[in-house]
């Protein structure tokens, strides 16, 4: 990816158009909802599929911040894809009520994504070093250092809640399966007063390719979880991407 563009203070602010972003049942209408102090995500549990199901999308985000809303959108498209063996959930609370939902059940394959600012602190009004880069790895890629583990889990009283923190506590009080990933976008802007319905353009741009990775996971992911029908997963996963198209 091409180094990040000089962004200005207050950088101008990208509605995301297209039937697969927006619209009247799209997943921004449930983000655009809590800032109507509509109910959303009272619970960190699921909001669509089961804890039956092998596969888990979990979305860390915070909807009234920006581009760091990224991790709740995308769970609610996902959710609207009713994909057989899916689960979703609404990570945006703390890091234990993350740890909780994704080790309460014996999930064969998980998913966490979500906006992260990698050095840098969060609602400061900076940019990321690099605004709408991408990052992918495995939960063993993020340290756990046992002397934070005390202060992190305290910050979930403060309703601080990290990509990194939802990692390194649940791996510090249980375990990822071996088959999990975290995808991380970098944000531009990070605080309030940003309509929630509304992305940057480097986060923007960044969206479809969020998908397509979080398409291609759940893919793999399903063929080779048990119990389930490849073909039907296959098919809903197809139909799922036709959604995302946008030309």
């Amino acid at each position: 990816m091409p180094d990040a563009p000089e962004f200005p203070a207050d950088p101008e602010r990208y509605h995301i158009e297209g039937d697969h972003r927006a619209g009247e049942s799209g997943p921004l209408d449930a983000v655009s909802a809590a800032s109507r102090g509509e109910s959303f995500g009272t619970d960190a549990g699921l909001i669509a599929g089961d804890a039956d199901a092998p596969v888990l999308v979990a979305g860390v985000g915070y909807p009234l911040l920006g581009d760091m809303a990224l991790g709740t959108v995308v769970a609610y498209e996902v959710a609207g894809w009713d994909l057989p063996g899916v689960a979703v959930a609404d990570c945006s609370h703390t890091p234990v009520a993350a740890y909780q939902t994704i080790t309460e059940t014996d999930y064969e394959a998980v998913l966490v994504v979500g906006a992260e600012k990698p050095d840098g602190e969060i609602n400061d009004g900076q940019p990321a070093e690099h605004p709408g880069r991408i990052h992918e790895y495995g939960p063993d890629a993020v340290d756990v250092p046992d002397d934070r583990i005390a202060d992190l889990v305290g910050q979930t009283a403060m309703g601080l809640n990290t990509l990194e923190n939802v990692v390194i506590v649940t791996k510090a009080l249980g375990a990822f399966p071996d088959r999990t990933r975290v995808v991380g976008v970098e944000p531009a802007y990070d605080s309030w007063g940003m309509t929630v319905e509304e992305f940057t353009d480097p986060v923007e741009a960044a969206y479809d390719d969020v998908v397509d990775l979080t398409l291609s996971f759940l893919e793999d992911s399903l063929a080779a979880a048990d119990g389930i029908d490849a073909d039907v997963a296959a098919a809903a996963a197809a139909d799922a991407d036709g959604d995302g198209e946008t030309g």
